[in-house]
């Protein structure tokens, strides 16, 4: 059964560069623990670092219209600095390109983060975000920062 993701015990977290996201990552992971979402630790990862990699290579993935619309309102507002609330329902049809494999291991989620983060930080962010359309680099790092934030807060200390 899913869990309510809006009721889920949670980490509070402020990343400020691309480095405390790995940084976190690292540490967290590195001792026991658990998450409260419904993702594992590794899945999480993943998630972080394949939209990373949508800033960092592009993608082909289309987002229904209401959801481009509504993304760039929120662009328009800054939305790409703010927190992300919990429990965002994506459509079926789009969630494979999101959601990590069972069976990634913790040492291939980080060390896929690790090279995602490194791309970023040695060439330009340049590719269009799917739900915000076109970013630049440095509009890309707090959106990176935030969406981090909200997925890394489910992977607590045992």
């Amino acid at each position: 059964m899913a869990v309510n993701l809006k009721k889920a015990q949670r980490r509070t977290l402020h990343f400020n560069t691309l480095a405390d996201i790995l940084a976190d990552a690292q540490t967290i992971t590195a001792a026991p623990h658990h998450t409260t979402g419904n993702w594992t630790a590794p899945q999480i990862i993943d998630h972080v670092t394949r939209v990373m990699g949508f800033s960092n290579h592009g993608t082909d993935l289309r987002l229904p219209l209401p959801m481009r619309l509504f993304g760039s309102i929120l662009k328009r507002t800054g939305g790409y600095r703010k927190p992300i609330s919990p429990g965002v329902k994506l459509p079926q049809s789009i969630v494979k390109h999101f959601v990590a494999p069972s069976n990634i291991t913790l040492d291939d989620a980080i060390s896929q983060l690790r090279t995602e983060i490194e791309t970023a930080t040695t060439t330009d962010m340049s590719h269009p975000s799917p739900f915000f359309g076109s970013l630049t680099h440095d509009q890309w790092i707090p959106f990176h920062c935030r969406h981090a934030e909200l997925h890394f807060s489910f992977i607590l200390a045992d």
